[in-house]
């Protein structure tokens, strides 16, 4: 169990200069990871994004570098990644940018840093053992980390199963979790009923952890859903004309707070995040 300090609580919309992402394979760290991204990236922070998903040919951030190219996010990713060879190797890039990144944090003093690095760990205990290299690093550097964790990806569809699958990745890691994302969701047949289910799920699993609550991933196409039909559609029509990841909040948009959480001001943050990645029964 992790025993992680309260005030280390991370705001996803506003994360500090390198946030980690950990979880069990699966459960939507790459698409959280390039929609949070983007929307540091829109602020007008400059942002990079590493990819040590090592595990997973399939599902990586470095299959979509165009798209962060043109926002302007610099894509530190394995060595062989986009090619045939698929050899989990990883150049000196990232070493840099966590240099550089702290270095800013650094001169902005009290002020807020100007850099932002965030980091897609590949699932379980090997793609945790690639980030443990940059450990002693990476906690030098004040780095926070999410554990990213979902109620519909199988071995963690219960909090207790995600909960002790927790401390082996922090293990190989050698980076314990500050706070818990909860991704659960069913891509584009996400209902809010679905939502509701989740957030019960990552409020039992903060509990047997002690991590902090930070969120809860909203699919843009729940809000869409939503946009068409029903008492809510000013509300998420709203929404939807941000275009990237945003917060859905009681005051913006209390009605669809109110549907995806039965309570009229959650405790956590709601996000709306688009889709990029394809899940695994589309591919």
């Amino acid at each position: 169990m992790s025993t992680t300090d309260s005030t280390r609580q991370i705001d996803p919309l506003d994360l500090p200069a390198i946030t980690v992402l950990v979880g069990h394979a699966g459960v939507g760290k790459t698409n959280t990871a390039l929609g949070l991204a983007l929307a540091h990236a829109a602020r007008g922070l400059r942002v990079a994004l590493c990819d040590l998903d090592v595990v997973n040919p399939y599902f990586r951030s470095s299959d979509y570098a165009r798209e962060l190219e043109e926002k302007g996010i610099e894509l530190i990713a394995p060595v062989f990644a986009g090619t045939t060879l698929d050899t989990p190797s990883l150049s000196g890039r990232l070493d840099a940018v966590v240099e550089r990144v702290t270095q800013a944090q650094a001169q902005a003093g009290r002020a807020p840093s100007p850099e932002r690095l965030i980091i897609d760990v590949g699932g379980d205990d090997d793609g945790a053992t690639t980030l443990g290299r940059y450990a002693t690093q990476l906690r030098q550097a004040g780095v926070r980390v999410l554990y990213v964790a979902s109620a519909y990806r199988s071995l963690t569809q219960t909090p207790e199963e995600a909960a002790a699958m927790l401390p082996d990745i922090e293990w190989h890691a050698r980076l314990k979790a500050d706070a818990l994302l909860n991704t659960s969701n069913l891509s584009d047949q996400t209902t809010p009923e679905d939502v509701r289910r989740g957030r019960a799920f990552a409020s039992r699993l903060s509990s047997l952890t002690g991590l902090p609550f930070a969120g809860s991933v909203v699919p843009r196409a729940t809000i869409a859903a939503l946009a068409s039909e029903g008492p809510c559609q000013g509300e998420a029509r709203a929404l939807l004309a941000s275009g990237g990841a945003c917060e859905i909040c009681g005051s913006s948009a209390p009605e669809i707070a109110a549907l995806l959480t039965d309570a009229d001001s959650p405790s956590e943050k709601l996000i709306m995040v688009p889709r990029f990645v394809s899940m695994p029964w589309e591919m």
